[in-house]
């Protein structure tokens, strides 16, 4: 949200990040003496921010100072309105997520319509609608958890030790020498849990390979099953075979070089102290929830399939309940973010209260 709309002195172009307001002075609507227009500024101006519910009303934000600035900053140099100014800082940065997700994805061989796309941060449910649809992704879930997902994964995560050793060895290696390495690292590993305070039954242990095609740059990395305690014939057999289809995957079918050979240039371990987990509640879905009970009023929002505000329903999320379903558009107003749900997608309460969208359903 932070993230500062700015033109290119030499292409004239508008660009957005990775300069950004920080939280002081923040966006110009944050009326904290911040001048350059940014990302929350533009969905201000687009109608998707409430200036009134901001931080759940806690926080007043100025709307007249976001115009001003995406006026000032971009509208007036380009030659256009403030509202197409605010869509095109809005479109760029969903652009610029999409682009980021497709490095995380299709450039390791996965396809992103396979997945389910996690919106949360403060600002990221404004914008997870547009950036799954462009990539194809036909579900989204804002978790109940959103502002603060990254610090809940954090303080609930598992304590992970990586190790490694460089050992290059030709295809089919010793596996003597094989366990004689994992040894050395799987003792260390051991003894860094223990005195972190983890007893064994709370400890995981995997083993990976470092490998590559002789005379290729390309290395990849390729687990051994977890559990084991000592690599067997038939399990190194197993990663070499492995090697080849991971392989083919990230590069693309036809691409292994399997007439030169094989060769491995690192061991690795991955130690995992295992925390006890937050107890999550459900709760029962209701079959003839109306979302009419949320209903706060109704607000004008700027919709790229109508290239112009629409007036739209505005719900607040505390009185929706699990069960709860409609159509977009609508936008749902939390404490701590604003989810959007586009003209053409479907939203849901689940049983975690979780806000689950369906894209283009």
């Amino acid at each position: 949200g932070g993230s500062i709309a700015w033109i290119d002195p030499e292409t004239g172009l508008l660009k957005v990040g990775p300069q950004g307001a920080g939280a002081n002075p923040g966006p110009a609507c944050y009326g904290l003496g911040g001048a350059d227009p940014t990302v929350s500024d533009a969905d201000l101006v687009l109608g998707y921010l409430n200036e009134n519910y901001f931080l759940g009303g806690r926080m007043r934000l100025n709307k007249e100072s976001a115009l001003q600035a995406v006026r000032e900053k971009i509208a007036k140099p380009l030659g256009i309105d403030e509202v197409e100014a605010a869509s095109g800082i809005y479109r760029i940065a969903n652009s610029h997520m999409s682009d980021l997700i497709r490095k995380a994805t299709v450039e390791k061989g996965h396809d992103p319509r396979n997945f389910v796309l996690f919106g949360f941060g403060g600002a990221g449910p404004v914008h997870a609608g547009r950036y799954a649809a462009d990539l194809g992704i036909r579900e989204i879930i804002i978790p109940v958890t959103a502002s603060v997902h990254g610090a809940t994964g954090l303080i609930s995560s598992d304590v992970i030790y990586e190790y490694g050793k460089s050992d290059h060895l030709l295809v089919p290696a010793n596996i003597d020498r094989l366990n004689a390495n994992f040894s050395t690292l799987v003792g260390k590993s051991n003894a860094d849990l223990q005195s972190a305070g983890f007893r064994d039954g709370d400890v995981r242990i995997t083993r990976s390979l470092d490998m590559r095609y002789r005379h290729q740059v390309h290395e990849l990395t390729v687990p051994f099953p977890t559990g084991i305690s000592e690599i067997t014939e038939n399990d190194v057999e197993e990663v070499y075979r492995h090697f080849d289809e991971l392989y083919e995957k990230a590069y693309g079918k036809g691409s292994g070089y399997r007439e030169a050979g094989k060769e491995i240039l690192t061991f690795r371990v991955t130690a995992v102290g295992v925390l006890k987990k937050p107890k999550i509640k459900s709760a029962a879905m209701s079959t003839d929830a109306s979302p009419d009970v949320a209903l706060k009023g109704k607000r004008d929002v700027y919709f790229e399939e109508r290239k112009d505000f629409v007036s739209t329903n505005i719900y607040d999320f505390e009185r929706l309940v699990p069960g709860t379903e409609f159509s977009g558009p609508g936008i749902i107003e939390t404490p701590v973010t604003t989810i959007v749900v586009n003209p053409n997608d479907r939203a849901m309460i689940d049983e975690f209260r979780n806000v689950r969208i369906f894209v283009g359903a």
